[in-house]
């Protein structure tokens, strides 16, 4: 079967969109894949070798000196790239933040010159069964994927997390919500492209199915869930661990946490919180939460090191912010960072509140610590304190959860079985 992806982000590991498509993909055998993706960054795989490359950066050089937009880019190895992202690239679009940068970026890509026929020839070339293409509240992804199927007709596949298209949002400015009805419109058209979409979420399932009238099912990320892993003692200081991105203002959820660790540690250091991100802390940020001694921030780690780390370590965690309108945007999401936590051999820690769909599944399961208060921070970490055991024991209870519903030869045979049924309606 040959898989052409379509994504915003690189397919590196040990990135959130990126290993996904690891998770997804990395037991489909036989298959031959390809990406078109619109990101700055280098692909960082042992899957794929056959990219096309679309960035912000070229989209802006060709508005100002008419310079040429993509980039075919075939590997003789798999790529292994270590550094993401140029550096000073990266600091100079960090300063921009939120729905202004959305909105400059929807701008930039509409104005910018692509090559559609290039990227049609490239795809074509590829000749693909399927089109993987993640729905993202993007107008210039979405009209990518348009593009593509109506030129290639092969079956598109879809996945989608965020709620960017109902109108549950909490946002004031008039800009948002006109961008927000033509968004609504486009998403609507394109889910007339797909043939099956998934999503991680029951909430987000019968959403879209109410909506697009879509052909919904959901998708777990897998995991291993291997007994070696399962731990029988507590570490001194207790070592807590956060992977990801920082951005919705969950640094702000991070920075009670770490508040409540100093405290803690007011008379020696009994607990420790490491935080690996890919994100650029500000001043703001870095006072917060890297202190050196109860919280530390260090780079992002490939998926293979992070479980190392998880391994040696006592919780893992999934926060969120809980002000109004980071709520209303992961409201219906599932982190795939969740699935990584139960397979950690950690205890799992959720501090989010308590509608967000991914704290709730856990809670539902009573396979984590749930903090739904961010008062309540500081009275859990002392609990845990008194009784450390208590870790062992839901460490213990996420496992089971994981086997049952997680299971990566479970979840891999359903994915490859609705790959192949979408194939086969193609042939007909």
């Amino acid at each position: 079967m040959k898989i052409l992806v379509i994504s915003k982000e690189a397919w590196r590991d040990e990135q959130n969109g990126g290993n996904v498509l690891t998770n997804m993909f990395s037991h489909f055998s036989g298959s031959e894949f390809a990406q078109i993706y619109c990101n700055e960054q280098e692909p960082n795989n042992a899957i794929c070798r056959n990219y096309y490359q679309m960035s912000d950066r070229m989209m802006v050089n060709n508005i100002l000196h008419r310079t040429k937009v993509g980039r075919k880019v075939i590997y003789n190895h798999v790529p292994t790239a270590t550094v993401a992202t140029n550096e000073n690239y990266r600091k100079m679009v960090s300063w921009i933040g939120g729905d202004f940068k959305r909105i400059v970026r929807e701008h930039v890509w509409l104005l910018a010159k692509w090559d559609e026929s290039e990227i049609i020839s490239y795809a074509k070339e590829f000749n693909p069964d399927i089109i993987f293409a993640p729905c993202y509240g993007n107008h210039y992804m979405q009209k990518l994927t348009i593009l593509v199927h109506e030129k290639l007709k092969a079956p598109v596949i879809s996945y989608i997390s965020d709620d960017f298209y109902t109108n549950k949002q909490f946002k004031f400015s008039p800009v948002f919500w006109m961008n927000h009805f033509f968004l609504r419109r486009r998403t609507r058209t394109t889910f007339k492209h797909y043939s099956l979409v998934y999503t991680m979420t029951n909430e987000q399932k019968e959403q879209c199915e109410r909506d697009f009238g879509a052909n919904m099912k959901i998708l777990r990320k897998n995991g291993q869930f291997e007994s070696q892993y399962l731990k029988k003692t507590v570490n001194s200081p207790i070592r807590l661990v956060y992977a990801g991105g920082i951005y919705l203002d969950r640094w702000k959820t991070l920075k009670v946490l770490a508040d409540a660790i100093r405290a803690i540690n007011v008379d020696g250091v009994k607990m420790v919180l490491d935080i690996y991100t890919n994100n650029l802390l500000n001043d703001k940020m870095q006072q917060a939460i890297n202190d050196g001694v109860s919280s530390r921030v260090h780079k992002a780690v490939s998926m293979v090191e992070l479980m190392e780390i998880y391994h040696h370590s006592d919780v893992a965690l999934h926060v969120e912010a809980f002000d109004v309108t980071n709520r209303h945007i992961v409201r219906m999401s599932f982190s795939t960072k969740i699935i990584d936590c139960m397979d950690s051999g950690c205890a799992v820690m959720a501090i989010c509140d308590e509608k967000q769909a991914g704290g709730a599944y856990l809670r539902r399961n009573g396979c984590a610590i749930c903090i739904n208060d961010l008062s309540e921070v500081a009275h859990v970490l002392r609990n845990i304190l008194d009784n450390p055991l208590l870790l062992i024991d839901y460490q213990h209870k996420a496992f089971e959860v994981g086997r049952k519903y997680h299971l990566q030869k479970n979840i891999t045979r359903d994915l490859i079985q609705d790959f192949e049924s979408i194939e086969k309606i193609k042939k007909l």
